[in-house]
């Protein structure tokens, strides 16, 4: 499914482009030359992603976290070493390079994945059937595809009521906001088969501390994150991209105070779409992203751009609580961050799986 919509979105924007025509939009012809690198430069991430996704779910932890940031870590190699040595640097080029390295990833992936699989017993499986996995996962598909959208439409949102200038700003704080979720999102990309393992084993204790103690660590990496924004964030816009972002940093704040509150849910939403209820997590989360995008609408049109990131940071504390309450109520679990008695670790260490 994610080659496919890969693929799909892929050929949309070269269908666009060319729909468009050079004389509608001075950009289209540079856009024009670029859909041939654009629409498999999209499929190779998609693949990229799926590769990530069966290492996470074999343990394969390492090549988990390092494929999907393998691709945007070898352009940002190619940007620098184009700088420092003066090496012509276009979109072309930077679109090429992003490609170039999917493709690597890609052919990593798959040596990793094969050496990982090639000890395995070869044992006669029963598979489930494709109708039972469709009733199970249909509710998350529209869980993520919500989140996914709800999360870009901020941008347009500011784009289709603001200014040129609006959008640049609003763009800078998003990308500076968007630095404290890496905490968060580490976690997630470690944490989830522990979750189902422990939680299938009946370790609810270890399984709680894990989830405490993530919740907490990405938290206070992430209020580590804000405080340094706050106390250096207006020096560095103005320095790196002069006075006229400098509301960029206000913008930025909200967004990453909200991003702090997010971390401070844990994994909470994807304990609930684990262990079985992704129906209610896919419920929450269409009410609360159509919500966000209404209030951010109004937003726009009466506060500007502060009044969008003030939406989408409530967004995030409305999301964090909602999950946070679902997973008490429905497994008696307390996953958010919460302050851990040092004095206290030693006892939990010992309920900690010897396998």
């Amino acid at each position: 499914m994610s080659i496919i919509s890969g693929l799909a979105v892929g050929c949309l924007v070269g269908v666009g482009t060319l729909a468009l025509g050079k004389n509608a939009n001075t950009l289209s012809s540079e856009i024009s030359n670029h859909v041939l690198l654009i629409v498999p430069m999209i499929a190779t991430a998609a693949l990229l992603g799926v590769l990530a996704e069966i290492h996470r779910a074999l343990y394969g932890m390492v090549a988990a976290s390092f494929l999907p940031i393998f691709q945007a870590l070898t352009v940002c190699v190619y940007v620098i070493v184009a700088l420092v040595f003066k090496l012509p640097l276009s979109v072309s080029n930077l679109l090429t390079s992003s490609l170039l390295a999917a493709g690597m990833g890609i052919v990593l992936g798959l040596v990793q994945l094969r050496r990982i699989m090639r000890p395995w017993a070869r044992q006669p499986i029963q598979l489930a059937r494709k109708s039972e996995i469709l009733a199970q996962s249909w509710p998350n598909l529209i869980t993520a595809t919500s989140f996914v959208v709800a999360s870009q439409l901020d941008i347009w949102v500011v784009g289709l009521g603001g200014s040129a200038s609006d959008v640049g700003c609003y763009g800078l704080a998003q990308k500076l906001g968007s630095m404290l979720s890496i905490p968060i999102t580490i976690v997630s990309l470690t944490i989830l088969p522990h979750i189902v393992t422990n939680w299938a084993r009946h370790r609810r204790l270890y399984l709680q501390w894990l989830l405490r103690l993530s919740a907490t660590g990405a938290t206070l990496a992430a209020l580590v994150g804000f405080i340094s924004l706050a106390g250096f964030g207006n020096s560095i816009i103005k320095m790196a991209w002069g006075d006229s972002y400098s509301r960029a940093f206000e913008v930025a704040l909200i967004l990453g105070a909200g991003q702090v509150i997010f971390s401070a849910g844990g994994v909470s939403g994807y304990v609930l779409i684990l262990l079985g209820r992704q129906k209610v997590a896919m419920v929450s989360t269409l009410l609360i992203a159509g919500l966000t995008v209404l209030l951010a609408v109004w937003a726009m049109f009466n506060f500007g751009i502060v009044g969008v990131a003030a939406a989408y940071a409530t967004s995030s504390a409305v999301q964090m609580l909602t999950n946070v309450l679902l997973v008490r109520k429905f497994y008696q679990l307390r996953s958010n961050a919460w302050f851990i008695n040092p004095l206290r670790v030693g006892h939990l260490l010992s309920h900690v799986p010897k396998s």
